[in-house]
């Protein structure tokens, strides 16, 4: 390559790396230093169910929660079921009340349609509470006062005993009671609401009803769609009513909500991240356990309310319930976080032309990978040609611009960093360890480019993900296997090798090693991306051990497997194709070690922790192998010769 194209590109990618520094150390990790108070929250109707069982009123049992440390409460939208259930209302077809009227006379009765649905209430409070609600949500809706105190609403949505059933899925409000329980106890109401089959005109009428609920600042959607999901004007017209509350999103980790991200993007980024453990997995679960998935939610992933549903098995329940979160206190307090109101992420700001930089300096280290692979007289060519396409996908799809070029980052860094400072010949231990740590610094320029141009709260937040991420795991192990493959094989052009290699006689050792590869990289690759492998209990038995000695735990296929394979190939060379399995190893490791810090909603302080402790224990468990295999061959050696 001519020295002045070398230079300049060397020239490009550290004006970049100024650029992504700027915007990842000094941009989002002062965001994230200063986001760090978690709000704790309990569901009401739980915390009712723990009273009673202890003695106390609802009011009472919530300002013993308060006591320690929680500030919100959880109010579930009761459906007509749940009423219903709780001899509240009676519900019935319209043939069925009639049936019931033979020997039960009403006094007063509206004219009864047998296919309508008819909802009984002695209460007028409830009555005006369901009345309303569903006359915002439903069509076709009529009240009536039959007598004293007693009331029918009659609906044209027919009563079936099915999941559609509208007993099964029809929000109807919050009582005053539970909105009084909370306010009285000086905490904070959560809404969590029910779904329904939106339109622009009940959306309206829909939140200005919820708009009465006192102290409210965050709200959560209860179904896995919102209203309005299906349509970006509907859902503009849910951002539109939620801003005149002037409150936040609370998005529900592990629990996709159809619409959500579109939502929280069109209320400029106004999400809280929430993370709960269900009554069911909590009893599986011991207390330990439990803490530590609370504790990491918020340390590890920006997890900013934490609702915890109660036990509500055994003996002394309350005051087991209590020390518990005590208990959780002060576990996030020793991972630095403090209780109180939920922090909300504020504005990361996004320069244009700061990510245009970025974006340079991965088109030089592409480059500069070109190179390597000697397509030396079209670099100038396919240089300018990657300037204007990175140029025109800015101005026509920022975002997709911002998420490619990251894809690119984390494909080409770990890749080129292997071309450049692997080779044929072993190393003492001494520079191996040096060139092994240049080389995984080298690959981190793929991270920090990634981290600089998706530095945003959108991405910090899950609104938005990067993309590709088997692509970015896979393509790095394709092309170095493919390259030293070649490097290594006799003949003396690109062809001439690869029919060399084809026409190499299959040896069963050799065909063994392939297959077993193949299975590596096929169940490497579905351990990969946001749904990946289930993972063993052991193995997550010894991510909590890990946690637990080093407060954040390494990625284990990159301090087991990765980085000492690395060491391994530094130190003895890649000499022949047999070293291929290390090689794959290697790849393995750097591609994981880049993509650590694709989970953008992980603070940038946890990632780089992660990936440090992952070099310093591979580095360790690698000289332990070398030497190993020393000892090993010197005791061969001496057998041999008896």
């Amino acid at each position: 390559m001519d020295k002045r194209l070398k230079y300049g590109l060397w020239a490009m990618i550290i004006v970049a790396v100024l650029a992504a520094a700027h915007v990842a150390f000094w941009q989002r990790y002062m965001v994230e230093k200063d986001f760090r108070q978690v709000e704790l929250a309990v569901n009401y109707d739980e915390i009712r169910a723990l009273s009673g069982l202890a003695g106390l009123s609802p009011v009472e049992g919530l300002q013993e929660f308060k006591k320690h440390g929680v500030t919100a409460v959880v109010l579930r939208e009761p459906l007509l079921e749940d009423l219903a259930a709780g001899g509240r209302i009676e519900v019935f077809t319209g043939q069925a009340l009639l049936d019931r009227m033979a020997s039960q006379p009403i006094a007063s009765p509206p004219a009864i349609v047998k296919e309508h649905t008819y909802i009984l209430i002695y209460s007028q409070d409830l009555y005006q509470q369901i009345f309303t609600h569903m006359s915002a949500k439903l069509t076709g809706v009529k009240g009536h006062e039959i007598g004293a105190a007693t009331y029918i609403i009659e609906t044209t949505a027919p009563y079936i005993e099915s999941k559609e059933s509208i007993k099964k899925w029809l929000g109807v409000g919050f009582t005053q009671a539970s909105l009084d329980d909370v306010v009285q106890a000086g905490l904070k109401p959560i809404p969590q609401i029910r779904t329904w089959p939106a339109d622009q005109k009940n959306i309206r009428q829909v939140f200005a009803l919820y708009r009465n609920i006192p102290g409210v600042n965050t709200v959560l959607f209860n179904d896995d769609t919102l209203p309005g999901y299906n349509s970006k004007y509907l859902l503009a017209e849910v951002a539109n009513e939620l801003k005149k509350s002037d409150v936040a999103l609370a998005q529900v980790e592990f629990f996709n909500q159809q619409g959500f991200n579109k939502l929280g993007i069109l209320l400029d980024k106004r999400v809280v991240r929430l993370h709960t453990i269900s009554p069911d997995e909590l009893k599986k679960m011991t207390s330990a356990e439990a803490l530590d998935r609370y504790a990491l939610a918020a340390a590890e992933r920006n997890q900013r309310i934490l609702y915890y549903r109660p036990s509500l098995a055994g003996g002394g329940l309350l005051q087991q319930n209590l020390e518990f979160l005590d208990s959780l206190g002060d576990k996030l307090e020793g991972e630095g976080l403090t209780l109180g109101s939920a922090s909300q992420l504020p504005p990361v700001p996004v320069s244009r032309g700061l990510v245009f930089l970025t974006g340079l300096g991965v088109i030089a280290g592409g480059l500069l990978f070109l190179g390597k692979l000697r397509w030396h007289p079209l670099l100038l060519a396919l240089g300018a040609v990657a300037v204007l396409l990175w140029l025109g996908l800015l101005w026509f799809d920022f975002m997709l611009a911002r998420k490619l070029m990251a894809l690119a980052a984390v494909v080409v860094f770990p890749t080129l960093s292997l071309l450049v400072f692997l080779r044929q010949e072993g190393r003492s231990v001494g520079q191996a360890i040096l060139v092994f740590v240049k080389l995984s610094l080298f690959s981190l320029l793929g991270a920090l480019f990634m981290v600089g141009l998706m530095a945003d709260a959108g991405f910090m937040l899950k609104l938005d993900q990067f993309i590709g991420v088997k692509l970015a795991h896979v393509l790095p192990l394709m092309i170095l296997l493919l390259y030293f493959s070649l490097l290594v094989a006799k003949g003396l052009g690109v062809p001439e090798k690869i029919r060399g290699l084809l026409n190499q006689p299959i040896v069963l050792g050799i065909a063994l090693m392939g297959s077993l590869m193949a299975v590596a990289v096929a169940i490497y690759v579905l351990r990969t991306g946001n749904e990946g492998m289930t993972v063993s209990g052991l193995e997550l038995q010894f991510r909590s051990l890990l946690d637990q000695i080093l407060g954040v735990r390494p990625r284990t296929k990159e301090f087991l497997l990765g980085h000492p394979a690395l060491l391994l190939l530094l130190l003895y060379g890649y000499r022949n194709n047999r070293f291929l399995p290390l090689l794959l190893l290697a790849a393995i490791g750097q591609a994981s070690l880049v993509n650590t810090f694709a989970h953008i909603h992980t603070p940038l302080v946890i990632s780089l922790l992660r990936a440090g402790h992952g070099i310093w224990l591979g580095i360790l468990l690698g000289l332990v192998v070398y030497y190993l295999i020393k000892l090993a061959a010197g005791w061969g050696r001496r057998v041999q010769n008896g």
